[in-house]
């Protein structure tokens, strides 16, 4: 049970990892987002996630950090690493009674997270982004629902924190929003204009 959890996990987090391979079952390489692997080369990848009877583990043969996936998980992204954590351990912690909350309203504030990005209707004719999305054919009508972020890296990391370690190799992407039934952004795909990998990378909010 211990191993299924543990490459579940692996595989919600390997697009995060660069040049993630599956090698075999119980073996992943990728670029170790510890030292980055190369500053020089950008094809060397010598992290690796390993099975050791039964768990998971992460080993760099470039700076030599190593440990459990759990802790792993912890660096990459703590959110992950606590979900991971209650599915893992989940059962084996001793039962509490439930919290009573009297007269307790939630609120919830709502944030446009797309407010401070540049709207894809509003760039110049002649913007490299307008020619982009007019050689795609694009129809005009769903420019005003597309959107450019410079620095797609720190973007993440503002509306969701600790998606990514660093901001190395930060660049631009195209914004393309996912609206709930309500018109409510739930999640947003960020599409490379480089060579980037991988080309699509998907954030959920929610």
């Amino acid at each position: 049970m211990s191993s299924y959890i543990d490459l579940k996990f692996i595989n919600e987090i390997s697009a995060r990892l660069s040049q993630f391979k599956k090698k075999t079952d119980y073996l992943y390489n990728f670029r170790c987002p510890y030292c980055g692997d190369s500053q020089k080369s950008k094809t060397k990848a010598r992290a690796y996630l390993y099975r050791v009877k039964n768990d998971m583990f992460f080993k760099c043969h470039n700076c030599g950090e190593g440990h459990n996936l759990s802790n792993f998980l912890k660096y990459l992204d703590p959110k992950k690493y606590e979900e991971y954590l209650l599915e893992r351990y989940k059962g084996s912690a001793p039962s509490t009674s439930k919290p009573k909350f009297e007269n307790f309203v939630p609120k919830f504030e709502e944030k446009d997270f797309l407010a401070n990005l540049v709207c894809v209707k509003d760039l110049a004719e002649d913007h490299p982004v307008t020619a982009y999305i007019n050689n795609r054919k694009i129809p005009n009508e769903y420019k005003s629902k597309l959107y450019l972020c410079d620095k797609f890296m720190s973007f993440v990391n503002e509306v969701k924190p600790n998606t990514f370690p660093h901001t190395k190799g930060e660049h631009p992407r195209l914004i393309i929003p996912f609206y709930d039934v309500d018109g409510k952004a739930f999640a947003f795909q960020g599409r490379a204009f480089g060579k980037e990998q991988p080309k699509y990378l998907t954030i959920k909010l929610d």
